[in-house]
């Protein structure tokens, strides 16, 4: 077993050394990534990696997320994975190649789209005439009127989250699309639901409860 952590040995290195060596095994990935914390999992065979996946995603789409963790942690265990689905087809070096022109994509797009958990409304009641958009546009573009987030729409359409944030970041610069805000968590949700019931319990007992007598 291979374990340690992404600053000592950059996703790069690791990948080249497992397939240099040719090895079989599962390679567990977490940490932090430009575009948020990310865990998964890239299943190697014979030094390839054949299949790939995150708590949301799987194949491609998912890879590209794991191969741009810049700080983390990694565990490498020797395995079978005859059993593993192949989703994968490109070579390794062909993989990181790919992972670093998307993500000078995301840094060429964040000005405009600075979250991939960010929530996004119309600029205004209609979408202009003169606007064409494709089949994929219009599925993005439905997907962020229903309230879905950018992670969320690639998760939906098991696209690339990068490839979605490039799509966000036109309708953006057309006025099609402003972000508004950053859509709160399962934990903040949760807090938020917590909490409200108790206030507005208390207010209601401020009002019911009757006058003291002097």
């Amino acid at each position: 077993m291979l374990e340690g952590g992404l600053k000592e040995l950059s996703i790069e290195d690791l990948l080249q050394l497992i397939s240099l060596g040719e090895k079989t095994g599962e390679l567990i990935l977490t940490g932090d990534s430009p575009l948020g914390k990310v865990s998964g999992r890239l299943y190697f065979e014979k030094g390839q990696i054949k299949s790939a996946e995150t708590a949301d995603l799987k194949g491609e789409p998912a890879i590209i997320e794991l191969l741009i963790i810049k700080e983390g942690n990694f565990k490498f265990i020797p395995k079978d994975v005859s059993l593993i689905e192949k989703s994968i087809d490109k070579p390794v070096q062909d993989l990181l190649i790919l992972s670093t022109s998307k993500l000078d994509e995301w840094n060429k797009i964040r000005d405009k789209v600075t979250s991939v958990d960010s929530l996004f409304e119309l600029s205004s009641g209609n979408i202009p005439d003169e606007i064409s958009l494709n089949r994929i546009h219009w599925e993005v573009l439905n997907l962020l009127r229903k309230r879905n987030t950018i992670r969320e729409s690639a998760l939906k359409l098991n696209i690339d989250i990068i490839d979605v944030a490039k799509i966000v970041y036109g309708l953006v610069v057309l006025d099609v699309v402003k972000q508004v805000e950053e859509k709160k968590s399962d934990e903040d949700e949760s807090a938020l639901k917590r909490d409200e019931p108790k206030g507005v319990f208390k207010r209601f007992i401020r009002r019911t409860k009757p006058n003291e007598k002097k």
